[in-house]
């Protein structure tokens, strides 16, 4: 078991999965609010991706997306108000991470996106193009 819990085996065998196929199946899984999906659903993506519950309002959930969206109790994550501090409001693992060409930078799974799709304040869009300053 403790093979599986390795983070280079586990992207390894998340990469060689058709995205777009994994994407829309897990995505339909986790919209299903049934106790038979739901909870192996919940158990397999915390036990893969180490999700920590304990900052949650509730840790009970009627599907996956309920628990992947979920609400954190009050003053559960302090966020850093230092300016040229970046942090994403999500549980994560960074995968990759490279330079940004431009405005355009790869993200997500593989997939392009340009600045402004991912920062909708064009004034730090202009700021981070090319890379921070």
């Amino acid at each position: 078991m403790r093979f599986f819990l390795n983070e280079d085996i586990n992207f390894l065998i998340t990469n060689r999965l058709p995205r777009r196929f994994a994407t829309k199946l897990v995505g339909r899984l986790a919209r299903i609010e049934h106790p038979l999906i739901a909870g192996p659903s919940l158990a397999l993506w915390k036990f893969f991706a180490g999700v920590d519950l304990s900052d949650a309002r509730t840790t009970r959930f009627k599907s996956l997306r309920e628990g992947f969206v979920r609400s954190l109790r009050d003053g559960a994550r302090a966020f850093d108000s230092d300016p040229d501090t970046i942090a994403s409001p999500c549980d994560a693992i960074v995968g990759a991470h490279g330079r940004i060409e431009g405005d355009r930078l790869y993200q997500v799974k593989g997939f392009p996106y340009r600045l402004g799709d991912l920062i909708p304040d064009p004034g730090l869009v202009e700021r981070f193009r090319d890379g921070p300053s």
